[in-house]
């Protein structure tokens, strides 16, 4: 990747969060896992998308608005493509939103898992006094470890990371990260030109 562009980070955890809510079939509360499937509807002028969440003990369905009564010229065209083909990459970035699970006003079960990361390269050239930026993305609120992140991510030693935290090399927001500070959904993280001095080996 090249460094001079900055890199987007979206945390993607292993099992896709679940809806815990009342099952009419069941009787009482399950959890309805995330379908991965997409339910398209054109009404008239307007469109309306939802994901969709089943059961997990009798399949029976929950439709979770994406969505709502939206002109089809406003949607995203490699979006709408993404959602006709029911998208993995979609489903994943809008099952793990918890702002549309507030929305949706649904009842998030505790995710006990691990996590995966779909790196991609954006448009956006790093700020002068950075040797690297990286956009993170963790809509699903795993809490997670900046320095862990880094250091599993870019192949480098918690200890080597831990020199960049102490030495000021690690910014996100202006301010200096300290070891042990957390993602946040949206952080940028910049590194500072001085280590790249000192570590031309280093890539993502």
């Amino acid at each position: 990747m090249n460094r001079n562009l900055r890199k987007l980070w979206l945390i993607v955890p292993d099992q896709l969060p679940a809806v815990i809510r009342r099952c009419p079939k069941c009787k009482g509360k399950t959890e309805f896992q995330n379908s991965g499937k997409f339910r398209v509807n054109a009404n008239g002028k307007l469109i309306d998308i939802w994901l969709i969440f089943r059961c997990s003990h009798c399949d029976t369905s929950w439709n979770m608005t994406i969505i709502e009564r939206a002109n089809p010229e406003n949607i995203n065209k490699t979006e709408y493509e993404g959602f006709l083909s029911n998208s993995h990459e979609l489903a994943a970035s809008y099952g793990s939103d918890r702002e549309l699970f507030i929305k949706n006003k649904a009842e998030i079960a505790e995710l006990k898992t691990g996590f995966h990361i779909l790196k991609t390269e954006t448009v956006t050239q790093v700020n002068e006094a950075a040797y690297m930026e990286i956009q993170i993305k963790n809509p699903s609120g795993l809490k997670l470890r900046a320095d862990a992140l880094l250091a599993g991510e870019l192949a480098l030693s918690r200890s080597q990371i831990k020199k960049w935290f102490d030495g000021g090399l690690v910014t996100s927001g202006q301010e200096a990260l300290v070891p042990g500070a957390k993602v946040v959904d949206g952080m940028l993280i910049q590194i500072k030109k001085e280590e790249a001095i000192r570590q031309e080996s280093l890539d993502v």
